[in-house]
């Protein structure tokens, strides 16, 4: 009966060691599968942030002359671009980009991310501009606009870059050299006299409202298709 009972103790200790086991080799495997995401995201110009960074409160207005605020961003996701509609080349490239994965992905409207623009040009942008402006690409599109000191600080907290800049704190050093780049290669891509240098990365807003990832330039709709899909399975 002694022999039985350590005999039992064993097994339970062989079972329990087999399980851990599982569960290591089960552990390693999506951890290799989650550095091959991110792999490969990064080739297509797309960061995942180790940690997701929560965003101010803030109101703008919409196309519709509506308040939106950060809490409008909550239960789905969100791709949120900066530019201007007088903007010769940067934006309408985007924006088109934009369309065309949005209009391709096989899900219902409910189920599809928020698409939007901001403007970087709030002295000349308003509810009617923006709307005339998306009306050129999709209705569905949410175009945002509003008090100037608003809109800079709404794009400094996803790091955006526009006009003469903006500044950053130590944290956010390496995002802010990027949008600079980005701002120059936007400069040099732009002929016209009426000119807003400004980042080109579209920021992804989680469901719950928080910084969740960027999409740096340039931007192509198959690219957004995957990055998206990845980022919400």
């Amino acid at each position: 009966m002694q022999f039985a009972g350590k005999s039992k103790v064993a097994l339970i200790a062989f079972l329990v060691f087999d399980v851990f086991l599982i569960a290591f080799f089960v552990y390693l495997y999506q951890l290799r599968d989650e550095r091959q995401s991110a792999s490969d995201l990064r080739e297509i110009g797309v960061t995942i942030y180790p940690q997701a960074r929560a965003i101010s409160d803030f109101q703008l207005i919409d196309q519709h002359g509506e308040v939106f605020t950060k809490n409008d961003f909550n239960g789905h996701w969100n791709l949120v671009f900066f530019g201007f509609t007088n903007c010769p080349d940067i934006c309408p490239l985007a924006m088109a980009e934009l369309k065309q994965f949005y209009e391709a992905l096989e899900v219902g409207v409910d189920e599809k991310p928020k698409i939007f623009l901001v403007t970087v040009d709030p002295e000349r942008d308003n509810p009617d501009s923006m709307k005339a402006y998306l009306g050129k690409y999709n209705d569905d599109f949410i175009g945002l606009s509003g008090d100037a000191e608003t809109i800079s600080r709404l794009a400094t907290e996803l790091y955006v870059v526009y006009g003469n800049g903006a500044e950053h704190d130590g944290n956010h050093r390496e995002e802010s050299r990027k949008a600079s780049e980005e701002t120059a290669k936007a400069v040099s891509m732009m002929h016209s006299d009426y000119v807003i240098p400004h980042s080109g990365h579209i920021a992804v807003i989680s469901p719950r409202g928080e910084y969740y990832a960027v999409m740096r330039a340039p931007h192509r709709n198959k690219d957004i298709e995957t990055a998206y899909l990845a980022l919400v399975e």
